[in-house]
């Protein structure tokens, strides 16, 4: 079978640069692609030495910990320890501070000289702390003698010297220098900070060299991979790959919605077949999404013209429904809203004098200028003919606001119409309820204000009235337009 030669002259073929051809594109991207997946599994490898090794130097340092309490123990036999619930010995527990002239006199130790035993187990320096009075640690003794003799201890963390008084494993800057730490506090029976005995495992320079080296030969190794690969990936894909142009000359037909041509290298077994099968299947979903796309754009029309009126297009009857269920359900939230009715008065008139037409651009000037009074949270509706409906989000005080919104629409509505050629005068009565004082559910705010509208328009229309209880509206009462 023949490959279908037409497909080749949908687009000009033209000679260009390798990073801009479609080998080099892919090159390049598979290269990333490897990039990525190295720095990721690189990364990953890094965080893990990086775990591991803040996880060992924890341990040690726990361990640290151990080794100077006890030999502090043996020195010191008047202080006792704290542990937590794993035995971890967290504060030891002194009468007075230790290295002080009294304990020196009774143990014959010198502080320098108890660090300085810790020291040779931990194989690491071993520092006495004391807060001095300007509330920093101050060194008191150091078991090599390495540190500056007023080298104080700080760390990022504290931001008390309270913070002190528990034990703490971590980085912690000692003079110049920033040690990986434990530092277990000296306190009294009644929880009194006497001083800190810092033990390290070394600085943070040397602990990081494993993490340098490390990152030194990933980097290394990245050269190497990306350029066997760049090579590879060359050489591959100019074999393996000619078809692809033509491929991607048939996806740019399909992008500009020419799905009449047909696909080439359909019959392939190899992978080119299948993207070429797969592009092929690509080309019936954009004919079946084309049509799919048109019939939801005129389920969508049939869904608007269900839920808007066609002439003024706000929200109908089922809307409003909707809108107002769901307002009565939010009163369960403590929320307040008002329900307004109001109808044209006069407008059969307009209707009968001047004709449908004029009728109908005056309701729609009449919508137009009462939707400009509402905020984003209230809906207008159009219940037919000349009947509307408003439902108004309170915020304060519903009265208040009802007031002002219906005010606003008479003011306006009383304004003169110009309409073909022709100044139409009319007015508007408005009733409004309010819940949940005037009611709780659709039925019974619609009744009242509805009720409230008709009082408005027996004491002489062109105004707005409020519900209140006792107004009652005669069953057989027609409203005049």
């Amino acid at each position: 079978m023949q490959e279908p030669p037409p497909v080749k002259a949908l687009l000009p073929t033209a000679n260009l640069p390798w990073h801009r051809s479609l080998v080099g594109k892919l090159v390049i991207f598979m290269l990333l692609g490897v990039l990525f997946a190295y720095l990721m599994g690189a990364l990953s490898g890094f965080l893990m030495v990086e775990r591991g090794a803040r996880e060992q130097w924890w341990r040690e340092a726990q361990v640290n910990t151990q080794i100077v309490s006890a030999t502090i123990r043996r020195i010191y036999t008047s202080v006792a320890v704290k542990t937590d619930d794993t035995g971890q010995v967290t504060h030891i527990i002194s009468p007075r501070a230790i290295g002080d002239e009294e304990s020196v006199l009774e143990t014959g130790f010198s502080p320098v000289d108890v660090l300085a035993l810790a020291s040779a187990q931990t194989r690491n320096n071993v520092w006495l702390f004391a807060e001095s009075p300007q509330g920093t640690l101050e060194m008191m003794a150091d078991a090599r003698n390495t540190a500056e003799s007023t080298a104080k201890l700080a760390v990022s963390t504290w931001r008390a010297m309270a913070q002190a008084a528990d034990f703490y494993v971590g980085f912690a800057r000692i003079g110049n220098e920033e040690h990986f730490i434990s530092s277990l506090p000296i306190v009294t029976s009644e929880g009194q900070l006497l001083g800190v005995v810092v033990s390290t495992i070394g600085q943070k320079a040397s602990l990081y060299q494993i993490r340098n080296d490390l990152i030194q030969k990933a980097f290394l190794a990245l050269l190497a991979v990306l350029v066997a690969t760049a090579l590879l990936l060359s050489i591959l894909m100019r074999r393996l790959f000619r078809p692809v142009p033509v491929l991607v000359r048939v996806l740019t037909a399909i992008a500009k919605n020419q799905t009449q041509i047909t696909t080439p290298y359909t019959h392939r077994k190899d992978e080119i077949g299948r993207m070429a099968n797969a592009i092929d299947a690509l080309r019936k979903k954009v004919i079946e999404r084309e049509h799919l796309l048109d019939v939801k754009d005129e389920a969508l029309r049939f869904q608007h013209l269900a839920h808007h009126d066609e002439l003024t297009k706000l929200p109908n009857r089922i809307q409003l429904n909707e809108a107002l269920k769901a307002a009565v359900h939010s009163l369960l939230q403590g929320d307040v809203f008002n329900v307004m009715l109001f109808d044209l008065d006069h407008f059969k008139e307009v209707n009968d004098s001047l004709g449908h037409a004029a009728g109908d651009a005056l309701l729609i000037e009449a919508s137009q200028r009462v939707q400009g009074l509402l905020t984003d949270n209230d809906l207008v509706a159009r219940l037919g003919g000349d009947e509307f409906a408003i439902i108004q989000r309170v915020s304060r005080h519903a009265q208040e606001e009802a007031k002002t919104l219906a005010g606003q629409i008479v003011a306006t509505l009383h304004a003169p119409f110009h309409i073909d050629l022709q100044v139409i005068q009319i007015g508007v009565s408005v009733g409004i309820a309010t819940a949940p004082s005037d009611g709780d559910d659709s039925y019974e705010l619609l009744r009242n204000a509805d009720i409230a509208l008709y009082a408005a328009k027996a004491e002489g229309r062109d105004r707005y009235r409020l519900f209140t209880p006792g107004m009652k509206m005669a069953p057989t009462t027609v409203r005049e337009r």
